[in-house]
């Protein structure tokens, strides 16, 4: 016979004055898998069709506010940031006290907001679950870099129906699922160092992990598209990285050419703040990418384009693009506290970018070069590599200065 599991504490939030039935009905079916629940009441419009564990008034008090006064201002951007702050502060306690094992939400555009703020501030493998109406559309507001699972619930949240009670049981499923599962808890015992790559430079980064991994570290590749960088810095704030091999910094000209696939303003900045090593590379720095042709700013539409895929298109950048990116990442990395080398493949920084390829252009490459060789300070090194990013001799000499 398999051992009876002990009941977990499935934290439940919504608005029970405009979604009370539907989280009524998720909660029954949570308890009816053997599992406890605990009800957080967000609305701010009418009266709660049942009685919550946590009530609105305690979530509007977490955040310093009266919720009688909150409701007679009938401002819904403040009420929606109050009880964000509070849902947030009750969730990070319920969790720090042991009483929460997961977390699921149901709501429209604002329930989610508030719900998944709490959620994001929860750590990686807590399971997480936002049932919402907007979840096929650009769901980055709500998940940013988390493990939050998205489920649409294809019809509104208003009254249960044969379609949405299908959803609602999926999500119970698989939050259920999660918390019954045992996951074996990560080995400590060996330094973790991370790589970032995109497909235009996952050759150099496939290589990077090989070598790192035989000399004894735990390797993080991350996918640097926006979500892949902000994940990466926040595991570095948080203490989880050893040493960076920051080969592709794509992100850095995201942000300067109005790109949506962004990091953030503070990316390249967590392993200077904490000191540790970082080898710097400028990969994926000959283009930027935009979520298709139309996406394009109209400043742009002159330059050279291609089409990576139907649904993402890239441009080559030129020598005063390349220019700005290297002030940016020489001032960032002279703020480094640890060590820091930049090294640079003399003979194109992606896949695209090489002799005979679509963005070979030497002359925007060597405005970076110059830019970066100008503006860094010492103790920053600059290593010139006479190979492209994607050659084995490249990926040799930037694990060779990680290494050292």
């Amino acid at each position: 016979m398999m051992e009876a599991r002990s009941p977990k504490t499935i934290v439940l939030i919504g608005t029970l004055d405009t979604k009370g039935d539907e989280v009524k009905y998720a909660r029954e079916r949570i308890e009816e898998r053997g599992h406890k629940t605990l009800v957080v009441d967000t609305g701010v419009l009418g009266q709660p069709s049942f009685e919550p564990e946590v009530s609105r008034e305690r979530v509007a008090q977490a955040a310093g506010a009266d919720l009688a006064t909150l409701m007679a201002q009938r401002d819904t951007s403040t009420a929606v940031r109050t009880m964000m702050a509070g849902t947030t502060e009750l969730v990070k306690q319920l969790y720090s006290e042991g009483r929460l094992d997961a977390i699921m939400s149901l709501g429209g555009g604002k329930g989610t907001a508030i719900a998944t703020a709490a959620m994001r501030e929860l750590p990686l493998g807590v399971p997480k679950v936002a049932v919402c109406t907007s979840a096929s559309g650009d769901t980055r507001r709500y998940m940013g870099s988390k493990d939050i699972i998205m489920f649409p619930s294809i019809t509104d949240i208003v009254g249960l129906n044969r379609v949405n009670r299908l959803m609602l049981d999926n999500a119970v499923g698989a939050i259920v699922g999660m918390v019954e599962t045992d996951v074996e808890e990560p080995a400590q015992d060996k330094p973790v160092a991370s790589v970032t790559a995109l497909g235009i430079t996952t050759p150099a980064a496939m290589k990077c992990k090989d070598r790192l991994e035989a000399q004894g570290y735990e390797v993080m590749v991350f996918h640097t598209t926006g979500v892949g960088g902000q994940a990466m810095e926040e595991l570095i704030a948080e203490g989880v990285i050893s040493g960076v091999m920051d080969l592709t910094t794509t992100e850095l000209m995201s942000e300067l050419l109005g790109s949506s696939f962004v990091a953030g303003p503070d990316r390249l900045e967590a392993a200077g703040r904490r000191g540790i090593p970082q080898l710097v590379g400028p990969g994926g720095l000959d283009m930027v990418a935009y979520a298709g042709r139309r996406a394009v700013p109209e400043e742009y539409t002159n330059r050279l384009l291609y089409d990576h895929t139907p649904a993402l298109t890239v441009m080559r950048t030129n020598v005063e693009d390349n220019a700005r990116a290297a002030g940016v990442m020489a001032e960032k990395l002279n703020c480094a506290k640890g060590p820091v080398t930049i090294a640079i493949p003399t003979k194109g920084f992606s896949a695209y970018d090489q002799e005979g390829e679509l963005f070979w252009d030497p002359e925007a490459d060597a405005a970076f070069v110059e830019t970066v060789r100008q503006q860094v300070r010492e103790p920053v090194q600059v290593v010139l590599v006479d190979a492209h990013i994607n050659d084995d001799h490249f990926v040799d000499r930037a694990v060779q200065l990680f290494l050292e």
